[in-house]
Protein backbone atom coordinates (compact mmCIF):
# COMPACT_ATOMS: atom_id res chain seq x y z
CA UNK A 1 0.00 0.00 0.00
CA UNK A 2 0.99 3.59 -0.88
CA UNK A 3 1.84 6.31 1.88
CA UNK A 4 -1.69 7.77 0.42
CA UNK A 5 -3.53 4.83 0.96
CA UNK A 6 -2.40 4.90 4.71
CA UNK A 7 -2.70 8.03 5.59
CA UNK A 8 -6.97 7.60 4.09
CA UNK A 9 -6.90 4.19 5.93
CA UNK A 10 -5.66 6.46 9.27
CA UNK A 11 -7.56 9.11 8.90
CA UNK A 12 -11.04 7.04 8.96
CA UNK A 13 -10.20 5.18 11.52
CA UNK A 14 -9.64 8.37 13.79
CA UNK A 15 -12.48 9.64 12.54
CA UNK A 16 -14.65 6.69 13.13
CA UNK A 17 -13.30 6.79 16.62
CA UNK A 18 -14.01 10.35 17.10
CA UNK A 19 -18.35 9.58 16.34
CA UNK A 20 -17.95 6.67 18.75
CA UNK A 21 -18.58 7.87 22.74
CA UNK A 22 -18.91 5.95 25.95
CA UNK A 23 -22.02 5.67 27.52
CA UNK A 24 -22.86 4.09 30.62
CA UNK A 25 -25.82 2.16 30.53
CA UNK A 26 -27.43 0.76 33.96
CA UNK A 27 -30.99 -0.04 35.12
CA UNK A 28 -32.41 2.39 37.40
CA UNK A 29 -31.03 2.35 40.93
CA UNK A 30 -34.12 0.56 42.87
CA UNK A 31 -37.78 1.62 43.47
CA UNK A 32 -39.18 5.16 43.89
CA UNK A 33 -39.12 6.57 46.90
CA UNK A 34 -42.51 7.13 48.53
CA UNK A 35 -43.32 10.23 50.45
CA UNK A 36 -43.81 10.13 54.13
CA UNK A 37 -47.48 10.37 55.12
CA UNK A 38 -47.95 14.24 56.91
CA UNK A 39 -48.97 13.82 60.60
CA UNK A 40 -52.35 13.64 62.26
CA UNK A 41 -53.59 17.63 62.41
CA UNK A 42 -54.28 18.05 66.47
CA UNK A 43 -57.43 19.76 66.79
CA UNK A 44 -57.82 21.54 69.90
CA UNK A 45 -61.55 22.74 70.54
CA UNK A 46 -61.50 26.83 71.95
CA UNK A 47 -64.47 27.23 74.47
CA UNK A 48 -65.53 31.43 74.01
CA UNK A 49 -66.81 32.17 77.18
CA UNK A 50 -68.96 35.19 76.94
CA UNK A 51 -69.24 37.93 79.76
CA UNK A 52 -72.37 38.40 81.17
CA UNK A 53 -73.94 41.73 80.17
CA UNK A 54 -73.92 44.66 82.14
CA UNK A 55 -76.80 46.16 83.76
CA UNK A 56 -78.24 49.20 82.05
CA UNK A 57 -76.54 52.20 83.52
CA UNK A 58 -79.56 54.55 85.15
CA UNK A 59 -79.58 57.72 83.28
CA UNK A 60 -79.75 60.88 84.67
CA UNK A 61 -81.95 63.83 82.89
CA UNK A 62 -79.60 66.00 80.92
CA UNK A 63 -78.46 68.99 82.32
CA UNK A 64 -79.92 72.51 81.98
CA UNK A 65 -77.70 74.04 79.09
CA UNK A 66 -76.69 77.48 81.06
CA UNK A 67 -76.33 81.00 79.69
CA UNK A 68 -72.92 82.46 79.26
CA UNK A 69 -72.65 86.00 79.77
CA UNK A 70 -70.11 87.88 77.65
CA UNK A 71 -66.38 87.79 78.23
CA UNK A 72 -64.95 90.90 79.76
CA UNK A 73 -61.49 91.60 79.17
CA UNK A 74 -58.71 91.60 81.78
CA UNK A 75 -58.02 95.38 82.85
CA UNK A 76 -55.04 96.65 82.17
CA UNK A 77 -52.29 97.17 84.90
CA UNK A 78 -51.42 101.19 84.76
CA UNK A 79 -47.61 100.93 85.39
CA UNK A 80 -45.00 98.44 84.56
CA UNK A 81 -44.43 95.48 87.14
CA UNK A 82 -41.68 96.40 89.27
CA UNK A 83 -38.51 94.14 88.47
CA UNK A 84 -37.54 92.30 91.63
CA UNK A 85 -34.42 93.15 93.70
CA UNK A 86 -31.34 91.66 92.68
CA UNK A 87 -30.49 91.00 96.35
CA UNK A 88 -33.84 89.38 97.17
CA UNK A 89 -33.95 86.88 94.12
CA UNK A 90 -32.37 83.49 95.68
CA UNK A 91 -29.13 82.66 93.97
CA UNK A 92 -29.29 79.89 91.62
CA UNK A 93 -26.98 76.82 92.79
CA UNK A 94 -23.59 75.83 91.40
CA UNK A 95 -23.67 73.73 88.13
CA UNK A 96 -22.19 70.25 89.68
CA UNK A 97 -18.47 69.38 88.86
CA UNK A 98 -18.14 67.49 85.95
CA UNK A 99 -17.66 64.00 86.37
CA UNK A 100 -13.87 62.26 86.24
CA UNK A 101 -13.16 60.82 83.24
CA UNK A 102 -13.66 56.60 83.36
CA UNK A 103 -10.46 55.15 83.97
CA UNK A 104 -10.42 51.93 81.44
CA UNK A 105 -6.38 51.08 82.78
CA UNK A 106 -4.33 51.60 85.40
CA UNK A 107 -1.32 52.43 83.99
CA UNK A 108 -2.85 55.89 82.18
CA UNK A 109 0.43 57.24 81.42
CA UNK A 110 1.53 54.25 79.90
CA UNK A 111 -1.53 54.17 77.57
CA UNK A 112 -0.82 58.26 76.88
CA UNK A 113 2.76 57.55 76.11
CA UNK A 114 1.56 54.47 73.49
CA UNK A 115 -0.79 56.70 71.86
CA UNK A 116 1.84 59.46 70.84
CA UNK A 117 3.97 57.45 69.81
CA UNK A 118 1.34 55.64 67.74
CA UNK A 119 0.62 59.22 66.59
CA UNK A 120 4.19 60.63 65.98
CA UNK A 121 4.83 57.82 63.74
CA UNK A 122 2.00 58.19 61.55
CA UNK A 123 2.87 62.43 61.76
CA UNK A 124 6.19 61.12 60.09
CA UNK A 125 4.83 58.91 57.92
CA UNK A 126 3.09 61.78 56.19
CA UNK A 127 5.05 64.50 56.12
CA UNK A 128 7.08 61.79 53.66
CA UNK A 129 4.19 61.74 51.46
CA UNK A 130 3.62 65.46 51.92
CA UNK A 131 6.51 65.80 49.68
CA UNK A 132 5.81 63.54 46.62
CA UNK A 133 2.47 64.12 44.03
CA UNK A 134 -0.47 62.17 44.88
CA UNK A 135 -3.28 61.11 42.74
CA UNK A 136 -6.82 62.31 43.93
CA UNK A 137 -7.27 58.73 46.20
CA UNK A 138 -4.00 59.18 47.83
CA UNK A 139 -4.67 62.74 48.46
CA UNK A 140 -8.12 61.80 50.25
CA UNK A 141 -6.16 59.31 52.28
CA UNK A 142 -3.69 61.84 53.08
CA UNK A 143 -6.44 64.18 54.15
CA UNK A 144 -8.53 61.15 55.94
CA UNK A 145 -5.26 60.11 57.98
CA UNK A 146 -4.38 63.97 59.23
CA UNK A 147 -7.75 64.48 60.15
CA UNK A 148 -7.79 61.28 62.49
CA UNK A 149 -4.61 62.75 64.16
CA UNK A 150 -6.50 66.23 65.07
CA UNK A 151 -9.31 63.92 66.27
CA UNK A 152 -7.07 61.73 68.53
CA UNK A 153 -5.08 64.78 69.79
CA UNK A 154 -8.66 66.38 70.89
CA UNK A 155 -9.32 63.15 72.19
CA UNK A 156 -6.41 62.74 74.10
CA UNK A 157 -6.83 66.42 75.22
CA UNK A 158 -10.18 65.19 76.99
CA UNK A 159 -8.60 61.99 78.48
CA UNK A 160 -10.82 60.03 75.97
CA UNK A 161 -7.78 57.37 75.52
CA UNK A 162 -9.69 54.38 73.81
CA UNK A 163 -11.02 56.74 71.46
CA UNK A 164 -7.98 58.31 70.89
CA UNK A 165 -5.85 55.25 70.45
CA UNK A 166 -8.29 54.22 67.89
CA UNK A 167 -8.02 56.75 65.97
CA UNK A 168 -4.16 57.02 66.69
CA UNK A 169 -4.40 53.55 65.01
CA UNK A 170 -6.48 54.37 62.04
CA UNK A 171 -4.10 57.03 60.87
CA UNK A 172 -0.73 55.03 61.49
CA UNK A 173 -2.70 52.61 59.30
CA UNK A 174 -3.20 55.25 56.65
CA UNK A 175 -0.10 56.57 56.46
CA UNK A 176 2.08 54.08 56.58
CA UNK A 177 0.02 52.19 53.51
CA UNK A 178 0.64 55.44 51.72
CA UNK A 179 4.37 55.66 52.54
CA UNK A 180 5.00 52.21 51.18
CA UNK A 181 3.15 53.08 48.12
Amino acid sequence: MSRLGCAIVVALALAASACASAQARSEPGGPALASPVPPPRAIVPVEIVEEPAAPPAVSSPAPAPVARSPRRSPPKPERPPEKPDPAAVPAQPAAPPPAPPLQTTTDVEGMKTAIRKTMTQAKSDLDRTANQPLTAERRAQHDTAKRFLEQANEALKVENLVFAEQLANKAATLAAALARK
